[in-house]
């Protein structure tokens, strides 16, 4: 069951236990607002485009938690929300979940301490068949993380199309330092991470959708990633 959980709450997202509507609504809202600033920043970054979502192969299995497909809608929403017409959106993408995965999830070992339980459950090179099927799009946005054999694949290679990550697991690029490069070499766009010290998840939320982003998450880009792995080292 925890591995179950924790794909519902892809991309680090928790799942809450407690029955109330409203602590749930809060949690849907807040990844609305941290997949719209993503979205403002790649917006900013490409000023043009065509865009690729990597979206939870889960949410197109029957029977999920109801949960599992209102995180996924409230990501996309905000994603095009920061778009605008700015950027195009060429298609939502499910990369290929692994053979064990499908028969059965609870059966594959997960890191607990991962952030990003689809890592560990997608197929071998299922980015790099993403690749094949949408040549010359500019940017993948994954609200998935990154898949466990990503330091191996085209798509980490070539510095088109470029990435866009909603609170990944990092270490699925190599650490600080690959993840550096990255950014260095222009691969890598911009980042979402929790902000360590955030609020308790049951606070309202600011009407102000920028200031509960503050509260809540860091933006990493190119030109704040020192700034920002000295000011929040516990965020990576």
């Amino acid at each position: 069951m925890v591995i179950l959980a924790g794909v519902a709450a892809v991309a680090g997202w928790r799942l809450f236990s407690s029955p109330e509507r409203a602590v749930r609504n809060k949690a849907l809202a807040r990844r609305e607002i941290a997949t719209r600033v993503l979205g403002e920043e790649v917006a900013a970054q490409l000023a043009s485009g065509q865009a690729i979502i990597l979206s939870n192969p889960f949410t197109q299995k029957p029977g999920q938690a109801a949960e599992v497909y209102a995180f996924e809608q409230a990501g996309i929403a905000g994603l095009k929300k920061g778009w605008s017409d700015k950027v195009r959106l060429a298609a939502v993408v499910f990369p290929e979940l692994s053979t064990a995965a499908l028969q059965n999830p609870e059966t594959v070992p997960i890191d607990p301490d991962s952030k990003t339980p689809l890592s560990f459950l997608t197929a071998q090179r299922a980015w790099d068949g993403v690749l094949e099927q949408h040549q010359g799009v500019d940017v993948f946005v994954s609200l998935i993380g990154l898949p466990l054999d990503l330091q191996g694949l085209e798509v980490w290679r070539r510095p088109k199309p470029k990435i866009a990550l909603l609170l990944p697991d990092l270490r699925m690029a190599g650490g600080l330092a690959s993840v550096r490069d990255a950014f260095q070499r222009g691969k890598l766009l911009a980042l979402v991470l929790n902000k360590p010290g955030a609020p308790a998840e049951a606070a309202a939320l600011d009407r102000d959708y920028r200031v509960e982003f503050e509260r809540r998450f860091v933006l990493v880009t190119a030109r704040n990633f020192n700034d920002m792995v000295r000011a929040y080292p516990r965020a990576f």
